[in-house]
This record gives C-alpha cells, structure tokens and sequence, in this order.
C-alpha cells in the first residue's frame, strides 16, 4: 500500500512540474494601445498699440554757445564783456520737462508744453581765468507745436518749435587791471535778470521699447532774447543787466547780442492713452 502511494506522489510531481515548465516557456501576446492626435492649429495673431493721447517727456541737455553767446575764440574775453561785443558763455547743461497733447487722432500734429532751466559757463574746468569768467541762468517756459512723421511706429520721427519766455541772470568775474596783486583779485558783478522772447527749433525721435515708456533724442537750436532786448546804465561797479541792445552813446556791458545756442538732448518719455488691439492674420 505505501508502495502504491510513493508511486501516486513521484507521478503527481512529474506531472505538475511538466506544466510548470510549459508555462514558463508559453509565449505571451503583448498587445500595443494606437493613440490618435490631432494636427496642432497654429495661429497668428499681431498686436497694434494705438497713438497715445498724451506724451510727457524728461530730457537733459548738453548745450553750446552760438552768435554772441559763444566766449571769444574758446575762452573768456574781459574787453569783449566790457565791450558788450559777447556774452562771453561756452557751454551749457540743462534739462527739460514737455508735455504734448494730441490734437488729431492720426497722432500727426500735437501741442504741447515746456519748462526748462540751462546753465552755461565761459569754462567748464575752471571757476575763474586771468581774463575773467561769467556764469548765466535761463529758466524758460512756452508753447508750441510737434509734427510726428510716424506717429503709430515704434520709431517715432518728429519735428517742431516752441516760443519761450525766458528769465536769464547770472554772474561775472572781472579780474582788476593792475598787476601788483598776487594772486589776482577779481570784481564780482551781479547779472539782473532779465525778461526776454525768443523760440527754438528742434528735430529728434522716440523710441518706443514698452508699451508706455520710451526714450527720447535730438537735435535743437534756441534764441532766446530775440524780441524785448534793452540795454541799461549800471548804477555801480558791481551791478549789470543783460544789455542785449545796441546804445548811443555806448553804455557799459552793452551792444546789439543774441543768446542763442545749439543742445543735444536725450531723455525719457511716457505714453497716456495707449491701447493695444490683437488681430488673427488669416
């Protein structure tokens, strides 16, 4: 009997270790999942800003003298002054603040507004020469008008001009014409002020580089004391006026003079107004 059983058990392990080994050497079917994907749509679209409505713009000039405002032959002239021949200036620096309003929708012509202040020097590295030296301030303000070639553009070309109002004072340094002094002493002279109208004429560009900000560049010519010119008679040695106006006789610090001078000027500008309009391209 046992016999019979040691035979069930050594077949019943034959036969199970066969299927066993059939099943590891079965080969499975792996079956592969087909995903479908649509074609991407790619669409355009361009974004246009409109014009703005409103342009403030804060530059900062380098100026040089021209005409009489210029000093004589690079450097100040003692005689010159006296003479009333030059204001006896060289270089300036400045800075401006213009607010532009558009006067048309297709942003071609605007009006605007301006406030400034320049100060020139008859030298800029140094405060007094042997021959003397002069300081001028102009604060200024007026109106005018602004043509923009391409006003929608990032690139924005325009032209215009301003009359100024301008009050110009300042201050001379005339050294003494006796040699003893060691070193020299020198005759300050207060400048009044004085009231004059002029105009000035410029060309530049903005740069648009945001949708509300850009930079600003250009070129500009002002004469300031082209109408209201006087020349008047000091009532001491350190005491003066513009004296910008021919006399007869010939009055101290005076004679017939233009205070005019050439900028380059560069700065920032802000839009008001902006829009932006997106469009499919087809």
């Amino acid at each position: 009997m046992k016999g019979k059983l040691y035979i069930y058990l050594i077949v019943t392990l034959f036969v199970f270790s066969g299927i066993n080994l059939y099943a590891q050497n079965k080969n499975y079917e792996i079956r592969y999942d087909t995903i479908t994907v649509e074609k991407t749509r790619v669409i355009r679209i361009v974004t246009v800003r409109t014009v703005p409505t409103v342009i403030l713009q804060l530059n900062g000039s380098f100026n040089s003298g021209a005409l009489e405002l210029q000093a004589h032959n690079g450097g100040f002239s003692k005689n010159d002054f006296i003479n009333g021949k030059l204001f006896g200036a060289r270089i300036g620096f400045g800075a401006n603040l213009t607010g532009k309003i558009r006067l048309h929708k297709t942003g071609h012509f605007w009006l605007n507004a301006v406030a400034g202040f320049c100060g020139f020097k008859s030298d800029i590295f140094a405060d007094k020469t042997q021959e003397g030296a002069v300081v001028y301030n102009q604060f200024s303000g007026g109106i005018g008008m602004d043509y923009f070639l391409t006003p929608a553009d990032k690139v924005k070309y325009f032209v215009g001009g301003d009359i100024l109002g301008s009050l110009i004072y300042g201050k001379a340094s005339i050294p003494y014409d006796v040699t003893i002094y060691d070193p020299i002493r020198y005759r300050e002279v207060q400048i009044n002020n004085a009231f004059r109208i002029g105009y000035s004429l410029y060309a530049g560009l903005e740069y648009a580089f945001e949708k509300n900000v850009g930079l600003n560049f250009g070129f500009k010519f002002t004469h300031a004391n082209l109408f209201l010119k006087k020349t008047t008679v000091p009532t001491s040695d350190n005491e003066a006026y513009l004296n910008d106006d021919a006399a007869s006789p010939p009055v101290l610090y005076g004679g017939w003079k233009q205070f005019a001078y050439g900028s380059v000027f560069g700065g920032i500008s802000y839009y008001f107004g902006v829009k932006e309009k997106r469009y499919k391209l087809p």
